[in-house]
């Protein structure tokens, strides 16, 4: 064999080995989407346990890592409704700070059922001054 046979023969086995590896890459990012998005879905079927929210971060983690689409249309929800989308960014950081996060939308919550309800507004009013360490 000549050199020259063996540079194309080494010349195609390089090629076919990125075309394998570029093929093997979409489907894995197309297998992550999938399972992003079923783990979404368990997400919301299981919003009446507490503690749920994990799989609905862990699946967007997946799907927005893998898609574009979806990483865009996460912008545009992100620039429309900032404070809805904000707990999900803060969890979707390198190191997300999920206990902080977590009492951030409890107190909102608490927020939210508390007002307008004197009764349970001063009850926890009582509870937190007999809490206080003298």
């Amino acid at each position: 064999m000549s050199g020259a046979r063996v540079g194309r023969a080494r010349c195609k086995i390089r090629a076919a080995k990125r075309a394998i590896k570029r093929f093997s890459r979409k489907m894995l990012g197309w297998v992550m989407i999938a399972l992003g998005l079923m783990l979404i879905g368990a997400g919301f079927l299981l919003i009446i346990i507490p503690g749920h929210y994990f799989l609905i971060v862990f699946g967007l983690i997946l799907v927005l890592g893998n898609s574009f689409w979806a990483r865009r249309q996460f912008v545009h929800l992100k620039r429309r409704h900032p404070n809805f989308v904000m707990p999900i960014r803060k969890l979707l950081r390198r190191n997300p700070p999920v206990v902080s996060v977590f009492w951030q939308q409890i107190l909102k919550i608490e927020r939210f059922v508390l007002r307008g309800r004197g009764m349970l507004v001063g009850i926890r009013r009582r509870f937190n001054r007999r809490a206080r360490p003298i």
